[in-house]
This record gives structure tokens, C-alpha cells and sequence, in this order.
């Protein structure tokens, strides 16, 4: 514990794990003012800048690479990032926050949750990005309600999380476009919230990235899009923009940003997983009942022996089971990776043995929310189950209504091995032979 001294229009850097209280003064941090009495905490890993409004003094307490300093504000963006966001009336609208990775997309959500807050707004909060989401678990877009100041979406409660079955959006941009609209609907319509604020991932560049978010600003209905800029990163989603009418500001990127390379976000999507998935328990699910919605098993025609083996003969593959729905049939069989075959009218995907074993799954209501996430570990064909690793703590397993296959496999310590997208081919397939499913 230290007393420190701050001046006027002084800044801050604190790294955490920190926490401070104010003694006197006030200071300005993330769109909220502290004033005496009142108290922050910095998250380990996280880093905030703080600017003193007058003469004070606070009490700091510092954790293990905790630190603290006076720096230059000569080029932060403080006072241009609070010019531009003042001018939004944030009361009864949606605000798309947009840019690429490590711009400062969730420091700018941060800073308008907490002038909602601080005008006395219920505000909603929506975390759009799957493969980095700070309020629910990696694979999902998220969702949560602030009532208090934040120095960090981490500190926001799960309210509700929909599962989009991986964390690169670009293989299911439409999933993600059509769950990030019922979370609006849902934070508007079922709790009353005063304003929605939406953090969305970085993946920006690309013609397709530019077609999603402009068509998440006209699913969401969005109000106002504060566009984050570094370099020429957003030139073309700008373009874009100029085509709709929309109120759209562009902030500067923070010269520090800090920079997350490949591997760190891996190991916090990793870390993710174990966080909501440890300790664990097995669970048993008859998928008759509870049937996989993204994957006909159990429900559709079962073949006898002799359909079977002549099957097997005439696509020189060992097939241990194999079930038709529609013109799809999915067969488990003796191949070293996915494949399709037509045979007839039918298209066959074949899975190789033991391909659930470690996939991601969703445990979902009949709403398709997420319940919670698992581990698939094994099918068993003849009696149609399936075993699951969930979370000990899981316990509205009579909510369960379906289970849905996710596209990342990981092994028993939760680290990703592999991206399975084969999973979204099966699903192309059974879409292309007008077999509906619920979804």
C-alpha cells in the first residue's frame, strides 16, 4: 500500500494486478470519474491510463508485475477518444464498435458503457467476437447488462451466450451475423436495456469482413459506428460505410496499443476453455432424445446388413455405420480424413472413427442458447449415446433440448489441435438437399 500525490491533468499508467483508491480529487479512467472514497481495479495482463482531473492523492496496491507510472499524455488519446464519444446520445441507441485486432475496440466499449452508466443508463453490452470474448467463453458471441463502472468487460456477467461452433468468424459469418441480432432483440425487448453496446472481433480487411459488418450495422439496426484506425487497416470497410446512412466516427488508434501475436491469443482462448470447463464430469446423453442439430444421427433411415454391405462394396470402404436423411447420408468408416462419395441420388459423407473425439460441443435450450460448453468423447452406434465432458458445476441438464457439434478439437488439457471444417460441409450438405433441421 503507497499514498501517491497527483497534480492536475496529470496521467497514469497502471498495469495490473493494481487496485486504487481515491483519497482526494478526482480521476478520469475508461469514460467514469472517481472521485474520494471511491476505488478501481486493474486486471492482471491489463493496462489502463488514468488522467488526474485536479489536485489529489490516492492509495495504491500493487500485485505481483503490478506497476505504476506518471507518463507523458502528450499522445494519448484520452481526451480525443472522451471529445468524440461525448457527442453520442448513447439513450435508446445501438453502437457498433469496430476495428482490427489490438486498435482498442474494447477500451472504447469500456468507455461508453461507463458513460452510460454514469448518466444513470441500464446498458447492454454484446461481446461479437468469438475467437477473443471477455464476457462468455471463447466460441460464443455474448452477452451482458452494466449497472456499475468497469475497467474491463471480464467484470460484466454472462447474461447469455449463443455457440457458433468456432472462433474464426470467417467460416460462419452468417451464424454469428443472425446471433449477434437476437442478442440485440433479446437486451432490447426481454430486459428493457437503455442502450446496446457491441464489441466486435478484428477481422476487417477482407471484402467478405467488410460485408459482414455492414451487414451487422443494418441486421442490429445500429445507431452509431465508431470505426478504431491504424494505418490503412479500414479503408475499405470506410468506403463501405459511405455507401449507408449511418453516423459514423473514426477514432485514432493509441500509439502503445499493446500487441497480441498468434500464440497469445491461442493460449487465452485456451485458458478460456479450461476456465469454464474445469474441473469436469461426464455426462451421458441419449442423442435420440437429445438429438446433435447439426448432424443427423439417430434420426434418420438406419440401414440394415445387406444395404450396408453392398454399400461398403461399392465404395471400397469399410463402413461400421452409415444412416440416410433425406438425399445425405453420414457413415462412419475405415478413412484417415472426411470425404463425400455420391452414390446415386445420395450424397455420403464419411467420417473416420472416432472423429468426435475431443470436439467442442454446445449443450443448448430450446432457444438455442447456450447452456454450457462440452467436450465430446465418444459416440456409442449401438444404443445411440453419447458421452460428454461438461463442467462439474452444470447442473440444468433437464434444460438441455439439443446438442450442437462445434468445429475445434481440443485435447484432454484443453489445448487446440484442430480446426475440423468439415463439420460446416455436412451442414452445407444437408442445407443443399433442403433438410431442415432445427437451427
Amino acid at each position: 500500500m503507497e499514498v501517491q500525490s497527483v497534480g492536475p491533468n496529470e496521467f497514469l499508467s497502471i498495469d495490473g494486478p493494481a487496485s486504487i483508491r481515491i483519497i482526494d480529487g478526482k480521476l478520469y479512467v475508461l469514460g467514469a470519474e472517481y472521485g474520494p472514497g471511491s476505488s478501481f481495479t486493474v486486471m492482471r495482463g491489463r493496462r489502463i491510463v488514468a488522467k488526474s482531473l485536479g489536485e489529489g492523492k490516492i492509495d495504491v496496491v500493487l500485485g505481483p508485475e503490478g506497476r505504476i507510472e506518471r507518463i507523458d499524455g502528450t499522445n494519448e488519446v484520452i481526451d480525443t477518444w472522451d471529445r468524440a464519444l461525448s457527442t453520442i446520445q448513447l439513450r435508446n441507441s445501438v453502437i457498433v464498435v469496430l476495428g482490427a485486432m489490438d486498435v482498442g475496440k474494447t477500451t472504447v466499449t469500456t468507455i461508453l458503457v461507463n458513460k452510460g452508466v454514469m448518466g444513470g443508463l441500464k446498458v447492454g453490452v454484446i461481446d461479437g467476437d468469438p475467437g477473443q470474448n471477455d464476457i462468455g467463453p471463447p466460441t460464443t458471441v455474448s452477452a451482458s447488462i452494466a449497472t456499475n463502472f468497469i475497467t474491463h468487460l471480464t467484470q460484466l456477467r454472462n447474461l447469455r451466450s449463443i455457440f457458433v461452433k468456432t472462433t474464426s468468424i470467417e467460416h460462419v459469418w452468417d451464424y454469428v451475423l443472425n446471433s449477434i441480432s437476437k442478442l440485440v432483440n433479446e437486451l432490447k425487448h426481454g430486459h428493457n436495456v437503455d442502450a446496446v453496446v457491441i464489441n466486435t472481433d478484428g477481422w476487417i480487411s477482407d471484402p467478405a469482413a467488410v460485408k459482414f459488418k455492414l451487414e451487422m450495422i443494418k441486421h442490429v439496426s445500429a445507431n452509431y459506428v465508431i470505426v478504431i484506425r491504424r494505418g490503412d487497416e479500414v479503408n475499405e470497410l470506410l468506403k463501405g460505410l459511405a455507401s449507408i446512412t449511418i453516423n459514423t466516427i473514426v477514432l485514432p488508434s493509441p500509439s502503445n496499443a499493446r500487441i497480441r501475436d498468434r500464440d497469445d491469443r491461442r493460449i487465452r482462448r485456451e485458458m478460456g476453455y479450461s476456465k469454464y470447463l474445469m474441473p469436469s464430469r461426464e455426462l451421458s446423453i441419449n442423442l435420440r432424445e437429445k438429438p446433435i442439430v447439426n448432424l443427423p444421427l439417430f434420426n434418420g433411415l438406419r440401414y440394415d446388413n445387406y444395404i450396408t454391405r453392398l454399400i461398403r462394396r461399392s465404395l471400397n470402404v469399410p463402413i461400421h455405420y452409415i444412416e440416410q436423411w433425406g438425399g445425405v447420408a453420414v457413415a462412419i468408416g475405415d478413412v484417415k480424413e472426411f470425404q463425400v462419395k455420391n452414390l446415386g441420388d445420395v450424397s455420403i459423407a464419411i467420417l473416420p472413427v472416432n472423429w468426435e473425439r475431443g470436439l467442442l460441443v454446445a449443450l443448448e435450450d430450446r432457444d438455442n442458447y447456450l447452456l454450457s460448453l462440452g467436450v465430446l468423447r465418444k459416440i456409442y452406434y449401438n444404443t445411440g449415446k453419447a458421452v460428454i465432458s461438461i463442467p462439474k458445476s452444470f447442473n440444468n441438464e433437464d434444460l438441455v433440448d439439443h446438442i450442437r457439434l462445434g468445429m475445434i478439437r481440443v485435447n484432454d488439457n484443453y489445448e487446440e489441435i484442430e480446426k475440423t471444417l468439415y463439420i460446416g460441409k455436412i451442414e452445407s450438405l444437408l442445407s443443399s438437399q433442403n433438410i431442415s433441421r432445427k437451427q
